[in-house]
């Protein structure tokens, strides 16, 4: 099945055999879940820049669990330097409220922790494309290292998958969104709201299903304290590599056409609708503003602005923006300073979270934060929590949402927030 050889003083796993080195990856993530927390960054997407390594974190030596209002990021800055090693967890959307004079007044039926970082005490890094495990932190036991081990065909079953709201609520909330547009208030607000459904199954074949309806390069897995995380993000929040940072905000949103020639047709009418390109432009002048707290003056520039990207499902419109960071601005101050993603508010940013927070009817949380790692030399790179399930005691929360602008069409809108629930496995999902 594999051979166990040592590369580097590291151990390395190699298989040959592509099936079994992801029921290898399925069996240690289940084995980890057993003794406590992981997570698993899972970068899939086959050719993209950022799918070639995935990390495995588990068996936590420090670990830091925070709730907004109660100093979080000072937390976090404190904790960091304590431990300058490799972190793995967690920051929820509530976190703004640290950042800027917000609230967040709504019911929570998730849960978890507003913020959650750890120090693995095992730490593997995953190569997909040569089928290779290396253990960078930590010892293999003997039950990760089973030389028989049987596939496990994904099966999971949800039922009654509803909206929080319903219709006829979402579609006063745009009409809502559009007179505060016209009164001058916001230009684009991020209008979200909760899918939720009976959930039986084992949340990894979920993760698997989802993998295989539309592989990403930001996915994440997380088992902490008896709730999991599915998450299957297209979106970059946050990367740093040494003095550069950079974000890549995605807004524009059409599904996949039948064929090459209709994806082509699809693309081309993509990059020509006015609202699409609106609203994208709106949040890269976002991003530049955040960037521009932490940056050298004059190093913000906008990389890539309306490129397309194709996924299995959506095709949408990417943007990349980047700046050198100034002196003085440690790994949390330059997070804090962009959090969170404007593609998951809208513009202009408090005054649109005010808008989201009088609008929704839930608690965002972990959906529209960041999951991701930062490394010991304080690099980073964080996604965006979209396209996420969240399992908690059979029950199944599944957010979805996107841009309103002054010419948003309700049901148009609604139906694209739907389309996105296809990650769950529906691909002829009935919209209501």
């Amino acid at each position: 099945m594999c051979a166990k050889q040592h590369h580097s003083d590291k151990t390395r796993l190699v298989f040959s055999d592509r099936e079994k080195f992801e029921t290898w990856i399925r069996h240690y993530l289940s084995t980890c879940r057993t003794r406590g927390t992981v997570v698993f960054l899972d970068s899939q997407m086959e050719g993209h820049a950022a799918s070639r390594y995935s990390y495995i974190a588990s068996d936590p030596v420090a670990s830091l669990t925070a709730s907004s209002g109660a100093g979080a990021w000072n937390a976090l800055h404190d904790f960091r330097k304590k431990y300058p090693d490799w972190m793995f967890g967690w920051l929820s959307y509530d976190l703004k409220n640290e950042i800027e004079h917000l609230v967040s007044e709504h019911d929570d039926p998730v849960g978890l922790p507003d913020l959650f970082f750890f120090v693995p005490g095992r730490l593997l890094r995953v190569d997909r494309k040569s089928c290779e495990i290396y253990v960078l932190r930590g010892q293999l036991l003997p039950e990760d290292t089973m030389q028989e081990m049987k596939g496990v065909a994904a099966s999971i079953r949800l039922t009654n998958l509803e909206s929080r709201d319903g219709w006829e609520r979402y579609r006063r909330n745009v009409f809502e969104i559009k007179e505060y547009i016209a009164r001058g208030e916001t230009y684009e607000v991020n209008l979200t709201h909760q899918l939720s459904a009976g959930f039986e199954g084992v949340s990894l074949d979920l993760f698997e299903i989802m993998r295989r309806v539309g592989p990403v390069p930001f996915a994440a897995w997380i088992s902490y304290n008896g709730i999991d995380v599915c998450c299957a993000s297209p979106e970059r929040f946050l990367e740093r590599n040494g003095r550069r940072v950079r974000s890549q905000p995605i807004k524009g949103t059409s599904p996949r056409g039948s064929g090459p020639e209709e994806d082509n047709k699809i693309i081309s009418e993509i990059l020509k609708k006015e609202k699409n390109r609106a609203e994208n432009v709106m949040i890269v002048d976002l991003v530049r503003h955040d960037l521009g707290r932490i940056a050298h003056t004059g190093s913000v520039r906008t990389d890539a602005l309306l490129e397309v990207q194709t996924f299995s499902t959506v095709h949408q419109l990417v943007s990349t923006i980047s700046a050198e960071i100034a002196p003085g601005f440690s790994t949390v101050d330059i997070i804090r300073a962009c959090f969170p993603m404007g593609s998951m508010t809208g513009a202009p940013k408090v005054r649109t979270m005010e808008i989201i927070e009088e609008l929704e009817t839930y608690r965002r949380g972990l959906y529209s934060g960041a999951i991701g790692y930062i490394r010991p030399d304080g690099d980073f790179d964080l996604n965006v929590v979209i396209r996420t399930a969240i399992i908690k005691e059979k029950q199944l929360f599944y957010p979805v949402g996107g841009a309103i602008t002054a010419d948003s069409d309700p049901r148009d809108e609604w139906e694209e927030s739907w389309l996105k629930a296809r990650a769950l496995g529906h691909p002829n999902l009935k919209i209501p």
